[in-house]
């Protein structure tokens, strides 16, 4: 039961949960320095190239004090009485049987609260962190590693519930052993929130000995955050002439943020939504934007101002948990994702359009930004908005970027500017952009209005989140929506990447046709998307496709290809092709260094290394995996999985056992072990430990099937076929669990379940 690569991704969050790709794994006591400023002659270079915002105020003071005080300035801050909003006059907080206490010695601000062996301990707050809506604590821990405390300050006014202390998880039970508790590293600040806090991160890192010694230019979101390295720009601006005569082009900027110079929004032949006077731009300030305002990955470990963003990142896809099945957010994805699925993109709106990137604040109050391209007399008209005007439901945002709430307090717009389709709500379970004002009222009766007022939505989809969801539901229509989604050459390509992703549903040949048509597009994201669905198709099919990806001009590209062709026999490939693709697989290694710290990067490499039949360094790495984070589930089921390929289960039993003295409820641990007692012929044993896989609440069909036939095995085939058919109501008709059910049914020749599932499935055929 092998791990793959996909699902130990690391895709960073801040806030809420993380979804079930990176769940398993925490992130990550002694006085040690925490982060100083990056120093002078550092090996990357970065240091002799920023000069510090002093620099840039001299021409552009009105800028910088624009910024001043934004959430920018005070993205994290060094500890003052100004800085700190939070009670520390002995304040407790309680929380699920945990006290934690706040208060002052001397100049110090310190925190009691329960530490790594889940005793309470005395820590000393270095940092803030953030500001508003809320502000939580950086706390030293050995090995310069700083922590996000989880019992943060609410900084809103006490009318709107604020001035408390309280937990970003609310009434979660998160104790020492939870990859969610602070000493963990799912809450490390160097890998989940330095790069995009500060400005010029050098995170440096010794996996021998588990230690940062992270430095940065400026510990805020400073000029050169956005603008990239200014050395080259105020050479520039001392010397126009002299820097041109030295070699140096345009004005020395690594990112000319310029997509709105002299660009308007104008309203022609009396249309209601405005045009941009030049046609859509190059996109560069998006991406500036994009690596902060995104949930993604890291894959570079410099900078990459003004670079590809697949160069340096790889977002998360559009798909659950993360999102709902339209693509609306659900979890914390920030706003990247959302607002490239938006039609405001696709002509051309950036971000600074709406918010001024200096202050961060809107250009207009509220719904008058949206003023500055939809025509107010039409859009907010009580005929339009079925509300009165200036009411909350009158508002564009309220509808059109309903809010979800983060970390207890902090509420985040959805920024792909969706118009509400009740039909589809109702159809999909989606959330109601209704129902946050009338919470007593459900979809069905908001539909009725609408359709009182002549706006009913078609039954069929019709808009690309539409066609997404259709795509992912696995009914009768959901091939067509998968096709005509992917082959829309209007529609965003986020989501032609991700309807990419479930070609495996149409089967081989659509999945070759497709695969073939899109492996040379013009879009990266396309081809990324068809590198990483290639990794589930037949080797044949990876064979022939995947190997020019590996010369790819984007890195994300290669990197996807190397690891679907990672496991391919060398007889299978050129000896061309197996020289590219070691080359390309060392790249990757390299890349997954760039987290060293993480569990979830060792465990990545160790899989690259047991495709490459180099045993001993793919168990080193699973050990490092372990050793930095003893309760990331994957590093031991794979390592058990190595231990049964070289038949070492005597190993891998005792390894799984101490797994589950840390972490007794984990399904994958039990289903592991499960398979190990099969092997040994051991059935009682594999049936306790398969049951307790199967009947947990995040299960995997695989330990239900597993589990299944054990009981089979013993002779228990009805009791394991009742049990599949109950299972159907967790998985619904997924084709293996269907064809497992009729084999049992056939072996126990039960003909009448035989019919009933066949007329379940095809209810025509009942007459």
């Amino acid at each position: 039961m092998l791990v793959t690569i996909a699902a130990a991704l690391l895709v960073s969050s801040c806030g809420d949960r993380p979804s079930s790709e990176d769940s398993s794994g925490a992130m990550g006591q002694a006085t040690v320095p925490a982060p100083s400023p990056a120093r002078s002659g550092d090996s990357s270079g970065k240091a002799t190239e920023f000069v510090g915002r002093a620099a840039c105020e001299q021409c552009h003071a009105q800028q910088a004090q624009l910024w001043r005080g934004s959430h920018h300035d005070l993205a994290m801050q060094e500890l003052s009485d100004r800085s700190v909003l939070g009670n520390f006059n002995n304040a407790v907080f309680e929380h699920a049987g945990s006290t934690t206490r706040f208060f002052r010695n001397d100049d110090q601000w310190l925190i009691e609260t329960e530490g790594t062996d889940g005793k309470p301990a005395e820590f000393p707050v270095r940092y803030t962190f953030g500001v508003y809506p809320l502000q939580q604590y950086l706390v030293e821990l050995p090995g310069g590693k700083l922590q996000a405390l989880s019992v943060a300050w609410d900084s809103r006014p006490r009318d709107e519930g604020g001035q408390r202390w309280f937990h970003v998880y609310g009434d979660d039970d998160i104790d020492y052993t939870d990859v969610l508790h602070w000493t963990q590293p799912s809450q490390n600040w160097e890998t989940m929130c330095a790069d995009c806090h500060s400005t010029g991160l050098v995170k440096r890192y010794d996996v021998d000995q588990d230690r940062f010694d992270t430095g940065w230019q400026e510990i805020d979101v400073s000029c050169e955050a956005c603008h990239g390295p200014g050395k080259s720009h105020v050479a520039w601006a001392g010397d126009p002439g002299g820097y041109a005569a030295s070699g140096g082009t345009g004005k020395g900027l690594a990112v000319s943020l310029d997509e709105r110079s002299g660009v308007g929004w104008r309203f022609d032949d009396q249309a209601d939504t405005a045009m941009r006077s030049m046609p859509g731009g190059s996109g560069r300030e998006v991406t500036a934007c994009a690596p902060c305002h995104s949930r993604r990955s890291m894959i570079a470990a410099e900078d990459n101002f003004g670079g590809r963003f697949l160069d340096a990142y790889l977002p998360a896809s559009i798909e659950p948990p993360l999102y709902y099945l339209d693509g609306q957010i659900r979890d914390e994805v920030y706003v990247y994702g959302s607002f490239l699925q938006s039609r405001m993109h696709q002509q051309g709106v950036t971000c600074s359009d709406c918010h001024d990137p200096h202050s961060l604040e809107l250009r207009a109050p509220a719904s008058e930004v949206c003023a500055q391209c939809h025509n107010r007399q039409r859009y907010a008209a009580r005929e339009h908005t079925l509300h009165a005007p200036g009411s909350t439901g009158a508002s564009c945002i309220e509808c059109h970027m309903p809010p979800t709430t983060y970390m207890q307090v902090d509420p985040r717009h959805d920024h792909s500017f969706r118009v509400p389709k009740l039909e589809f709500t109702t159809l999909l379970n989606l959330p109601d952009p209704c129902a946050r004002c009338h919470a007593d009222r459900d979809a069905g009766w908001a539909l009725d209005i609408m359709r009182e007022a002549g706006r009913a939505t078609p039954k069929q989809a019709s808009r690309w989140g539409e066609l997404l969801a259709v795509s992912g539901l696995g009914a009768e229509d959901s091939a067509t929506a998968l096709l005509a989604l992917i082959s829309d050459e209007t529609a965003p390509v986020i989501l032609r990447s991700t309807a990419i992703s479930r070609l495996p549903m149409l089967g081989e040949q659509a999945l070759e046709a497709i695969g073939s048509r899109y492996i040379a597009a013009e879009q990266p994201m396309l081809r990324w998307a068809v590198a990483r669905v290639l990794q589930n198709a037949p080797v044949a099919l990876q064979v022939k496709l995947v190997p020019v990806l590996l010369d790819d001009p984007v890195k994300a590209v290669r990197l996807a290809a190397a690891v679907t062709l990672a496991p391919v026999g060398a007889e299978l490939i050129s000896f061309q092709v197996q020289q590219k693709r070691s080359r390309v697989l060392e790249e990757y290694i390299a890349t997954q260094l760039v987290n060293a710290e993480r569990a979830e990067s060792h465990t990545n490499i160790a899989i690259v290394y047991r495709h490459q039949n180099r045993l001993e360094a793919a168990e080193r790495a699973y050990r490092t995996a372990l050793r930095l984070n003893p309760f990331f589930v994957p590093a031991y089921v794979n390592l058990v999985d190595l231990y049964r390929a070289t038949d070492r289960d005597a190993e891998g039993e005792i390894l799984l056992r101490q797994a589950l003295t840390r972490l007794p409820e984990q399904a994958s641990l039990h289903h592991a072990l499960g398979l190990l007692y099969v092997r040994q012929q051991r059935m009682a044993d594999a049936e306790y430990e398969l049951g307790k896989a199967a009947n947990a609440d995040n299960a995997e069909l695989s330990a239900v099937l597993a589990f299944a036939l054990v009981l089979d095995a013993r002779g228990a085939t009805d009791e394991a076929a009742q049990y599949l058919d109950a299972a159907r109501s967790r998985f619904g008709d997924d084709r293996t669990l269907i064809a497992t059910l009729l084999n049992l049914y056939q072996r126990s020749g039960n003909e009448a379940a035989i019919r009933r599932l066949q007329q379940q499935l095809i209810p025509e055929s009942a007459g």
